[in-house]
C-alpha cells in the first residue's frame, strides 16, 4: 500500500513542470501547504475520511496547474500572494564567507553576501510602472525610514560593485551600484503585468 506522501507526490501535477517561473511554482506550492495546514486541525478523522480529504488536495492541485493564480481558495487567504523581498551586497568575484548565484533571464553570476540590507519591513510603498516595452512591467519601490537609511549607507559603501535584488531566494538583478541608492528602488525582469501585481501585493 502506498503512503500518504507518496499518493501526494504521484497525483502531483506540477512534478514535471521545472520550467515554470519561480513565481508561479512558489504561488501554487504554498497554496497547497496552506490548504494542507488545515487538515492538522482534524486528528480524528477516520480513514475513509482522510482518502477523500487527500483526493480533494489532489482536485485542488489539478485547478492550480490548470489555472495558476486565477483560481481562489478561500482558506488560502494572504498565503498565497506572499513574496519574500531582500536586497543583498553582492561580488563579482568569489571571495570567502560568500555564496555563488545567478541572476535570472542573463548568463551573469554574482556572489553573495550574508547580510541582508533590506527586506520587505523596510518597504513603504510598491507600486507597477510600465516596463522597457508595452509587455513589460517593473516595480518601484520606496523605502521607509529605516530602510532609506540603510540602503544609503550600504550602497555608498558598495560603489562599483553589484548590488542583488532577491525574490523568493532568486536573484531577479544585480545592478552595479553607481551612486548612493535613496529612498527608492525599481525592480525590472521582463514580468508580465500579473506577475508584477502579484509581486506588489506580496510585497506586506
Amino acid at each position: 500500500m502506498k503512503t500518504i506522501s507518496e499518493l501526494l507526490r504521484d497525483a502531483d501535477p506540477l512534478q514535471d513542470e521545472a520550467t515554470l517561473p519561480v513565481l508561479e511554482l512558489d504561488s501554487r506550492r504554498q497554496a497547497v501547504l496552506a490548504a494542507a495546514s488545515t487538515c492538522r486541525e482534524w486528528p480524528n478523522i477516520h480513514s475513509g475520511s482522510r482518502i477523500a480529504l487527500f483526493a480533494m488536495l489532489a482536485l485542488i492541485l489539478i485547478l492550480m496547474s490548470a489555472f495558476g493564480s486565477r483560481i481562489w481558495l478561500p482558506w488560502v487567504g494572504d498565503v498565497q500572494g506572499a513574496v519574500r523581498f531582500e536586497v543583498r551586497l553582492a561580488e563579482d568575484r568569489l571571495a570567502p564567507g560568500l555564496r555563488k548565484a545567478k541572476v535570472s533571464d542573463s548568463g551573469k553570476t554574482v556572489y553573495l553576501h550574508s547580510e541582508v540590507i533590506v527586506d520587505n519591513g523596510d518597504i513603504a510603498t510598491a507600486r507597477i510602472i510600465p516596463g522597457s516595452n508595452p509587455s513589460q512591467y517593473a516595480v518601484e519601490l520606496k523605502f521607509n525610514g529605516s530602510g532609506i537609511e540603510k540602503m544609503r549607507k550600504a550602497s555608498g559603501d558598495h560603489i562599483g560593485k553589484p548590488m542583488a535584488i532577491i525574490l523568493n531566494g532568486q536573484v531577479v538583478m544585480a545592478p552595479t551600484v553607481r551612486s548612493p541608492i535613496g529612498d527608492s528602488a525599481i525592480v525590472t525582469g521582463n514580468f508580465t503585468r500579473a506577475e508584477a501585481e502579484r509581486i506588489v501585493n506580496g510585497m506586506h
